[in-house]
């Protein structure tokens, strides 16, 4: 069967700085990128509005895989997903949602 990330996905390098921010912030954030399969990069809870986020984290000029792309179609409509280049896209998206 094969994988649509792989096992160890390489990190992008903007994202233990968005990481970062986003716990200084008060942020609830679990990494699981490198689980690899279909998972994206992070969760991100809002202790404050009880609002949880998908994120995939991009560099500014990152571009979603083609698998990226097919998850998101299928399960955006069900689950908020952010791609996010920074925290503030992620702050956007959380304000969005209270």
């Amino acid at each position: 069967m094969a994988r649509s990330r792989p096992r160890h996905p390489k990190t992008d390098s903007n994202q233990a700085d968005i990481i970062r921010d986003l716990r200084k912030l008060g942020l609830v954030v679990h990494d699981v990128s490198s689980l690899g399969g279909d998972c994206l990069d992070l969760f991100v809870g809002d202790p404050a509005s009880y609002s949880w986020l998908q994120i995939e984290i991009k560099t500014d000029e990152g571009e979603l895989t083609p698998r990226e792309r097919a998850y998101i179609a299928v399960h955006l409509p069900k689950v908020p997903i952010v791609i996010a280049r920074e925290a503030e896209d992620v702050l956007r998206a959380l304000k969005r949602m209270r």
